[in-house]
């Protein structure tokens, strides 16, 4: 094996061999473990499978999404991202059954709501959903997964489960 330096070519030392092949053995362990057995704790060596997927062409395409009913009445889309509101849609994604089991959680999603955007209406009930979408067809179909009424929406305050959100 030879490396660069300067403008001249040198022979890699044995153990500059045996550094290199180590480290990349580590790398490639590693993310195949994280396929067969991780999840998304693992990361950046979590499964293959969260960056990817296909579809058949007379498959559906499942996205999940959140809604809120507003204290004015009306129902909007919960902006999932770091910018509004801190937490991203994927891992909302990732964290969807624990959600649909434990839908309290939600209520952080107001409290996080209210703190990072408090001239927006707050939240009175909040839905995480999934959209199915036919391929062939292009028709939807919305199941409610969670549903959530928020306690005190001017004034909410975190759910107290381990894994919610206090961002305060």
């Amino acid at each position: 094996m030879r490396g660069r330096r300067g403008g001249t070519t040198e022979r890699l030392g044995p153990y500059s061999v045996l550094w290199r092949l180590a480290t990349t053995a580590v790398v490639v362990t590693t993310v195949c473990l994280g396929t067969w057995v991780g999840d998304d704790e693992w990361w950046p060596f979590a499964p293959m499978s969260q960056y990817a997927f296909s579809v058949q062409n007379n498959g559906v395409i499942n996205s999940l999404t959140m809604d809120a009913l507003t204290t004015d009445g009306e129902v909007v889309r919960v902006p999932l991202s770091k910018e509004m509101i801190g937490i991203e849609r994927a891992e909302i994604e990732g964290q969807a059954p624990r959600i649909i089991r434990t839908p309290e959680l939600l209520q952080d999603i107001a409290v996080l709501h209210r703190r990072r955007l408090p001239q927006e209406t707050p939240y009175v009930t909040i839905w995480l959903r999934n959209t199915s979408t036919s391929i062939p067809t292009g028709n939807a179909t919305v199941h409610t997964l969670a549903t959530w009424q928020v306690r005190d929406p001017m004034d909410p305050e975190p759910s107290g489960l381990p894994g919610g959100r206090d961002s305060r």
